[in-house]
């Protein structure tokens, strides 16, 4: 009998298994696909390392600086800010933080006024000391900007832009006070990405784990009290059981609907190019909502030149419109920058319908997962993001270790 099995290879259930690692417990961790890491891998395609759909490393989340480490990574930054499209040119618009003398150069890069400013600074001292990511105040972050009466140009050009490439939500519905834990992460901590790709955090967290513990290409195709039967005819026999697959799986396995609308989706295409953009600093490119049909896109070369081969530079762009073409990205890259779209030669695309889920969408299959005495492990279960997913994997271990 394996006293502790884990389904699924994700962050979450890496994070699990590697801490039951390190207490010298018996497990066996299954994942259905043939990889490791689900929605955080990279690829190596023509030379350019591919991550599946735009990421970042936040490193100010607390799970981050306690289980990854940062210094075996060779970690790259962006700088804090973006480049907000403003009367038809990018301009930068920094964090005052950070980059104090090139923010004052650059005050009204993004059309903002005096009133948003000390709305700003009204929200970085609102984000001092201990913040909450989910508090039972039902106000959206839409409601919240709107609340803080902040300037329509302000909105449009940044603030609305950015939070929505957070959430992958153009409607911003997700709880106001996420938007005041995210803007705490980014005004404190720093965007990076790894030489390798953001695959190497998965890598990382599998690295400590024996092979023979770990079983890819294998599913699960029913719970049966304490046992699981697999695809290949198997049975496994557990004590204790972490179910760290995504959320629609999870409903799968425990015979429950998947709620209707309860994630949001996002396209990510990848270009080559030979030239550099004209704007130079390692930050992301806001598009105006609605009148384009890109979230926003990044040159990633410029803040990680390891991913894409000497001489060459990586572009990324990201939409919430599935079934855009590459064409029509290179149209639009195109368009904003000046260039020609035979400037921008199209390498992949990744199509990810699941790259988020909703917060407060999962408590039937989070209730019925409690009266079988299993362990739901992934950022469903508490918010969306790596910090969450490294948390629950630490918290469902730990409960283990405590049972036992």
């Amino acid at each position: 009998m394996n006293s502790i099995v884990i389904v699924g290879g994700g962050i979450a259930g890496l994070q699990a298994a590697q801490i039951l690692q390190r207490k010298g417990l018996d497990f066996i961790l299954i994942e259905k696909s043939m990889s490791l890491g689900g929605r955080v891998q990279s690829e190596e395609f023509q030379g350019y390392i591919l991550d599946h759909g735009f990421q970042v490393l936040q490193t100010a989340y607390p799970e981050v600086q306690r289980s990854l480490q940062l210094s075996k990574w060779d970690l790259s930054y962006f700088q804090s800010g973006a480049y907000v499209l403003n009367e038809g040119k990018f301009k930068p618009f920094l964090n005052p933080l950070k980059s104090p003398l090139l923010f004052l150069k650059n005050l009204n890069a993004a059309g903002a006024t005096i009133f948003d400013f000390l709305r700003l600074a009204w929200i970085w001292l609102k984000t001092q000391g201990s913040i909450s990511p989910i508090n039972s105040d039902p106000e959206t972050t839409s409601e919240l900007i709107s609340r803080y009466r902040f300037s329509e140009k302000f909105q449009r050009n940044f603030l609305r832009p950015f939070f929505s490439g957070i959430f992958l939500d153009d409607q911003l519905g997700p709880p106001a006070s996420l938007f005041f834990y995210y803007m705490k992460q980014f005004l404190e901590g720093r965007a990076a990405l790894p030489k390798q790709g953001m695959g190497a955090i998965a890598l990382d967290l599998a690295s400590g784990i024996p092979k023979d513990k770990i079983r890819t290409g294998v599913s699960v195709t029913e719970i049966k009290g304490k046992s699981l039967q697999l695809n290949n005819g198997d049975t496994l026999h557990f004590d204790h059981l972490l179910v760290a697959t995504d959320p629609k799986q999870a409903c799968e396995l425990l015979k429950i609907d998947f709620p209707p609308q309860a994630h949001f989706g996002s396209k990510t295409f990848y270009f080559s190019m030979d030239k550099k953009l004209e704007t130079l600093l390692p930050l992301i490119h806001l598009m105006p909502l609605y009148s384009s049909p890109l979230l926003h896109f990044s040159c990633l070369s410029q803040v990680n030149s390891a991913l894409a081969p000497e001489g060459k530079h990586l572009i990324s762009a990201t939409s919430l419109q599935m079934d855009l073409t590459d064409k029509e990205v290179a149209q639009e890259l195109a368009r904003v920058l000046g260039l020609s779209p035979n400037d921008f030669i199209f390498l992949k695309s990744f199509s990810i319908p699941h790259s988020l889920f909703k917060v407060g969408f999962f408590t039937e299959v989070c209730q019925k997962a409690a009266e079988e005495n299993i362990m739901l492990v992934g950022d469903y279960t508490l918010f969306p993001s790596l910090q969450a997913a490294l948390s629950s994997g630490r918290n469902a271990a730990e409960k283990i270790l405590q049972d036992l």
